[in-house]
């Protein structure tokens, strides 16, 4: 002790100041890490709908008839899609008849879903051929074309292809562009007529938006202010970083965020709507928000890590809907272009199968772990342990002598070297501190 303040005293204060946090970091990194869990208090319900994703396949007949793709869909039994690609009124019609192309449509739907998920329909934008202003913003005598437009899918999807879809977006992330041009009142009057042309053709349907670009606070209340009595539920996205160099510790210190943003829309969806509940949907969601920007860790088991621990805060704040960017692709898909499993995608499939429930509370004395616990509606429960850091954890587990536990508990781990499903004794989880690799996931079956 004298020897290093002897030290301390030989270096600036600032130096000395780092030095004291260096010493302080390495003995919290090497001491083991108390998560305790309270089995008897719950804090939130999670459904299938917490655990889904997006899907552009779709769109295109060639693509969807995949059959290797819609296998694997089967196979992580994913239960909720949203239905989206920015061009989707122009692949889904005929420009030269300006009309929806019903043959392709059901061609694409007949390809697609062997899993039969709920589905979100998101229509991104008017079409090529509908007039825009010098702005780019959509003129204003094809309001009412465009409504009756939307409104006509859902006559086809809904009553002449029967496929009963009850979610609906009629955009998609517009409240940027009309934002820059003033004109935010224009995008919530077309939000208006669309969702009252499409009511009108299957009054059972549920609208929703605004489908915000970010989190933004003020213009959902702008869009409740003037639509709410047209919103069944609300929409937005949010990515956690638009920079590929942002550290890995960075992205991971923002998980907790999107929670926070689940209640603070409840809270202004509330306000403007309080006679009835209004369900919230994270509608699309990643790490970086540019598909050109060379981020890659959503790809790696670091990626199905921040999304374990994504989806942990949603479902602690009690998301009714949220929907990854997204199932196929080469860039950002849970499933590469070449229909190979991408580690997220484990994380989605152990969602749907072991994380559905009631959740309950949860604490961890080092924020960079954290779990989730979850008792299922069978009874059984699951335990899921998220290590988001680049250092190995020793866990101290608390809360656990208050169930009763077999001897051979299954566990699925996550890291570096793959997923490995495998089993534990009670002992060994419960009897010594249990080690979490970096980045790491552990999910015990209880």
């Amino acid at each position: 002790m004298m020897r290093r303040r002897e030290v301390l005293m030989g270096v600036s204060t600032a130096a000395a100041a780092s030095l004291w946090h260096t010493i302080s970091q390495v003995q919290q990194d090497t001491k083991s890490v108390r998560v305790s869990v309270d089995w008897q208090t719950s804090i939130a319900k999670s459904t299938v709908n917490t655990f889904g994703s997006n899907d552009y396949e779709i769109t295109t007949p060639e693509r969807a008839r995949d059959s290797a793709y819609q296998k694997l869909l089967s196979e992580l039994n994913i239960k909720l899609i949203r239905i989206h690609h920015g061009e989707l009124s122009d692949r889904w019609s005929n420009p030269a008849t300006k009309t929806w192309d019903i043959a392709k449509i059901k061609a694409c739907f007949d390809a697609s879903y062997p899993q039969k998920p709920i589905i979100i329909q998101n229509i991104g934008s008017w079409a090529k051929w509908m007039q825009k202003t010098p702005d780019g913003l959509l003129h204003p005598k094809e309001y009412d074309n465009y409504a009756a437009f939307c409104a006509e899918l859902v006559v086809i999807l809904n009553q002449r292809l029967s496929r009963n879809i009850v979610y609906w977006e009629p955009f998609n992330e517009q409240d940027v562009r009309y934002h820059k041009a003033g004109k935010l009142d224009e995008l919530w009057l077309i939000y208006n007529k669309v969702a009252q042309a499409m009511k009108a053709k299957d009054p059972k349907i549920k609208i929703g938006g605004p489908v915000l670009t970010w989190d933004e606070t003020s213009r959902l209340a702008s869009f409740l202010q003037s639509c709410a009595s047209n919103v069944d539920f609300i929409s937005w996205h949010r990515y956690a970083s638009g920079d590929a160099n942002d550290s890995t510790d960075k992205i991971m210190a923002y998980t907790p965020n999107y929670g926070q943003q689940v209640r603070e829309f409840r809270a202004i969806t509330k306000k403007y709507i309080p006679q009835r509940h209004i369900p919230l949907l994270l509608g699309e969601y990643n790490i970086n928000y540019s598909w050109e920007s060379g981020e890659k860790r959503q790809n790696t088991y670091i990626g199905a890590v921040w999304f374990a621990s994504v989806l942990k805060h949603l479902a602690e704040a009690g998301v009714d809907m949220a929907t990854s960017w997204h199932l196929k692709d080469g860039i950002y898909g849970m499933i590469d272009s070449e229909n190979r499993l991408r580690p997220a995608a484990t994380v989605f499939a152990w969602g749907v199968k072991y994380l559905t429930g009631t959740v309950m509370q949860t604490k961890s004395d080092r924020s960079s772990v954290e779990a989730m616990a979850v008792i299922n509606a069978d009874g059984r429960r699951s335990l899921l342990l998220i290590n988001k850091s680049a250092k190995p954890a020793e866990l101290a587990l608390t809360g656990m002598s208050k169930i009763k536990l077999p001897n051979i508990l299954p566990i699925f781990y996550l890291n570096a070297d793959g997923v490995q499903n495998t089993s534990i004794t009670q002992q060994l989880l419960l009897g010594k501190p249990f080690n979490l690799e970096p980045y790491s996931l552990a999910l015990v079956r209880l």
